[in-house]
């Protein structure tokens, strides 16, 4: 029983591990900079941001 424990605790330890360290760089695909707000990186977030806006004026 304490095997079967440390075992799912071990486990879960790891997967937690590994999602925490891949969403350190930006969302975009292809790009490893580091996030600056929502995800992205400054330049994407800037990028989405206008595209954003000019959707807003458009619709």
């Amino acid at each position: 029983m304490k095997k079967r424990v440390f075992t799912t605790l071990l486990a879960l330890g790891m997967v937690l591990q590994l999602t925490a360290c891949s969403f350190n760089t930006c969302k975009e695909s292809g790009c490893d900079d580091e996030i600056y707000e929502e995800g992205y990186c400054k330049y994407h977030y800037y990028l989405n941001a206008g595209n954003e806006f000019l959707k807003d004026i458009i619709n």
